[in-house]
C-alpha cells in the first residue's frame, strides 16, 4: 500500500466505504447495486447499458 487514510489525531487506519446518503447502506454488495446510463448519458452509453439490461 503506497498511501493510507488515517485519523489525525489518533493516526488509526480508516477502513473507507462507499454508503448511500438517504439510508446510510453500504453500497459494496455488487449482486444489489449496479451501475445504469444517467440522465445525460449519450446514445452510445445508453446503448451499452441496454445490452447488459441495466437500462
Amino acid at each position: 500500500m503506497t498511501v493510507a487514510l488515517v485519523d489525525f489525531t489518533t493516526g488509526q487506519e480508516a477502513e473507507p466505504v462507499v454508503v448511500g446518503a438517504r439510508t446510510g447502506e453500504r453500497l459494496d454488495d455488487s449482486e444489489a447495486y449496479v451501475f445504469t446510463a444517467g440522465p445525460a448519458a449519450s446514445a452510445v452509453m445508453r446503448g451499452r447499458y441496454e445490452e447488459w439490461g441495466r437500462a
